[in-house]
Formats: structure tokens, sequence, C-alpha cells
């Protein structure tokens, strides 16, 4: 439970819980960009248990991948979908090097992201949002990172400047809308 209530009731958000359950930072940064249900929130700290020391954590998104519901990661090396324990399917992984493509689209209001390697790909449907589109750019940006390495610290209210002329623009929706201006509210 998050916002007024939550804070009357004193109910820790996610990004304290995260950090409580002793979760690496990337993570926990990445979670707090996300929107997806609490129930999921809960799968977040056994994915530092699949990622390595030496890849940094850019973002994750709920979704499902062959018929399994989890959390697709997109680290500094790979893609990383964790089923839900209760799925019992296997995790799957795709380095970023064997990335030929990357698409994303809607369909019935949901987010599909289709990522082709020369061997098959993956399939990730059922994202909210425009987190589809958002996650397709990050990948190809993961891909190619810039030549004079990482881009520096943004100031939070030229982004916030430019998050309001998408939303204004119907490039992002109400909810994502939010959930950004908020984030960025923390920042200022």
């Amino acid at each position: 439970m998050s916002g007024a209530l939550g804070r009357w009731f004193k109910f820790p958000t996610l990004t304290e819980r995260l950090r409580g359950a002793g979760v690496r930072d990337d993570l926990v940064q990445a979670a707090d960009r996300t929107a997806f249900g609490r129930q999921t929130d809960r799968d977040i700290p056994a994915l530092g248990e699949l990622l390595t020391d030496a890849e940094g954590v850019i973002a994750l998104v709920e979704c499902r991948h062959a018929g399994a519901i989890g959390i697709l990661v997109l680290t500094t090396r790979r893609l990383v979908f964790a089923p839900k324990p209760a799925e019992r399917s296997p995790v799957t992984s795709v380095e970023l090097p064997e990335v030929v493509s990357v698409s994303w689209r809607m369909h019935r209001g949901l987010g599909v992201l289709d990522v082709g390697t020369a061997t098959g790909g993956l399939l990730a449907d059922q994202i909210l949002g425009t987190q589809a589109q958002t996650l397709s750019v990050s990948v190809q940006q993961a891909m190619e990172p810039p030549p004079d390495g990482p881009a520096g610290h943004r100031d939070p209210l030229e982004e916030l400047a430019e998050l309001r002329v998408m939303h204004d623009a119907g490039a992002i929706g109400d909810a994502e809308f939010q959930i950004r201006k908020q984030q960025l509210f923390g920042q200022i």
C-alpha cells in the first residue's frame, strides 16, 4: 500500500522492503522505476541470485514468457526471464551480443517485447503500459553503449518537463506518468 494511506499506517515502501531484505542496490532502483503488482515484488530478492557481480541491472518488467508469469530483467550483459517459483519453468537467458533484433507492439492493451536471436529469441507479453517500448529502447541502448561511457546525471526538472510533454502527446499513459513523476519528485 502506498500513498497517503500507506504513510498513515506506516507501511514500508517497495524500496524499503527490498533494502530490508538485502537486495542489491541496482535491482532496488530498477524495481522502483517499474509498475507491477505487489505479489510480484516478493520475487525480486531471488533475482539477485541469478545475477553476477559483473553485470548491472538496467531495467525489469513483469511479463509472461512461454506461458509462465515472471520478471524479465535487462542487465548490462543479458536479458534474464525468471519465472515465479510456482510456475516451475526454467530460467531463460539471452546474452546481448546474441540479439539481432528488438521490437515491441501493443496487443489487447498490453505490451509485447520480441527479442530475436540467430537461434530463436525471447517473446515476452502481458507487459503493463508502455514498459515494452521503454524496455525495447533500453535493450537497444545496452547493445550499443555510447563510446564515451554511460550518460551523466540529468537534471530531474528537465526530465519532468520531457515527461509532461510525452504525457500530453499521449506517448505514455496516466498511470506510468504518475509513477515516473513521483520518482522524479523524489530526486528533486
